[in-house]
């Protein structure tokens, strides 16, 4: 496995499998650029379909290809070639809409990261997300601030990032138990209650009206009452 080829497609590796030949091949996908190469040589002619898949292989495979079998079967190479021009932009009029919903899921736009890298990139135009991508997590949270405090000084009405609004997962997860418990129709929930239960709610209902309770019990039990007949 070539490492420094891991390192370089910067999470950009996919992997296909033949079960049938138990085979597995590891391959990054194409920048833009080559993307662009190796499209203008296939589809202007400048050479054959299947040579050019086999080029895209061998540039994008990880590992060594001439360390493979030569009892591959026929084409297989040639397969994943073409899957890899596919995957790196012949896919664009299928799948381009799916595929930029996907990465607006992955980059929200409201996020605390999204806001920071934002602010990185305003800050230092210089920077680019490339670059971003090979600091260390202490360097990026480093120039964060920085950039902030540039922006501040170039705005003084900017707006420094409150953190103590960023939520751990904990009270992320507290909040979501939260709104789910707001979103319950109590309504709703007494009506179908009501309804299970038939005329015995109603000989509950005059029962306990009859008793001595509090104010507070007895409006509770008057709404029951309400929303069973609102069913």
């Amino acid at each position: 496995m070539d490492i420094n080829a891991i390192l370089e497609a910067n999470g950009n590796l996919f992997q296909t499998s033949f079960p049938e030949s138990n085979i597995s091949f590891t391959y990054r996908i194409l920048t833009l650029k080559e993307y662009k190469v190796f499209k203008g040589l296939r589809d202007g002619g400048v050479l054959p379909e299947h040579l050019v898949s086999e080029m895209i292989f061998d540039r994008c495979y990880v590992g060594n290809p001439d360390l493979l079998s030569p009892d591959l079967p026929a084409g297989i190479t040639t397969t994943i070639g073409n899957l890899i021009m596919h995957v790196s932009g012949d896919c664009d009029q299928e799948t381009l809409k799916e595929d930029l919903y996907a990465a607006r899921q992955i980059n929200e736009a409201n996020t605390v990261y999204e806001y920071m890298r934002s602010a990185i990139i305003t800050a230092f135009p210089a920077y680019t997300i490339e670059n971003m991508d090979d600091w260390t997590r202490r360097q990026f949270l480093q120039n964060f601030t920085i950039a902030e405090n540039v922006l501040s000084k170039q705005n003084p009405e900017y707006k420094i990032l409150d953190i103590n609004e960023i939520k751990t997962s904990e009270e992320i997860e507290k909040e979501k138990k939260k709104t789910q418990n707001h979103n319950i129709d109590f309504k709703k929930q007494n009506r179908e209650i009501k309804h299970e239960m038939g005329p015995w709610a109603e000989e509950e209902y005059e029962k306990y009206r009859s008793k001595k309770l509090s104010p507070e019990q007895l409006t509770r039990l008057s709404e029951f009452r309400q929303a069973g007949q609102g069913g």
